[in-house]
């Protein structure tokens, strides 16, 4: 229960960061993207087989380029990922996470190519792969991505991150992140 919370609290965290940005105003609506991607985590667990938790889900999130200088844009990034896999245990591998952060991208007008990189904390909570709840933690990760438009509006995208959750036995746990899907630019 304490990670459905910390999920929430990413969730208005963002909504904030978003209406108090320049979510309002007409020119920032055509900077908002909405994303959802299938994704795959690993979580490196000492006590897990082969010393890490792999496990495979989906990541929804959504941000909002609300500083445009030229071909570069400044803003801010927020996701939750929901990863489950009945692999190497009788619980299964599970991770759950919430992570808000800032965010980079460049931009052309008739390139259809959109390089990123964002940088953002948050709450993971992941099980090991040896019990059937979940245990919370405070993470960072930096994330790096290309969309690639298909149509108006529509991006193809690919994203890889790398970071780590604390707090779990007082040790830093490697998190990698993994995704492909679509963007939706409003």
């Amino acid at each position: 229960m304490k990670d459905l919370s910390m999920v929430w609290f990413c969730c208005l965290f963002l909504g904030a960061a978003l209406v108090f940005g320049g979510f309002g105003t007409s020119a920032a609506l055509a900077q908002v993207g909405i994303y959802g991607m299938g994704s795959g985590g690993r979580f490196s667990a000492p006590g897990a087989q082969n010393g890490s938790v792999i496990a495979w889900g989906g990541t929804v999130g959504v941000y909002d380029n609300f500083v445009p200088l030229g071909p570069v844009k400044l803003g801010g990034d927020g996701r939750i990922f929901v990863q489950n896999s009945g692999s190497s245990t009788q619980y299964g591998n599970k991770l759950l996470g919430g992570l808000i952060g800032l965010r980079l991208a460049l931009s052309a007008p008739m390139i259809p190519f959109r390089p990123y990189i964002q940088a953002e904390v948050g709450g993971v909570g992941t099980n090991n792969g040896d019990s059937a709840s979940r245990t919370a933690s405070v993470a960072y990760q930096v994330q790096g991505g290309l969309d690639v438009t298909v149509l108006p509006h529509l991006d193809l995208r690919g994203e890889y991150g790398a970071g780590q959750a604390s707090s779990i036995s007082n040790s830093g746990h490697t998190l990698e992140e993994f995704g492909a899907g679509v963007v939706l630019r409003l």
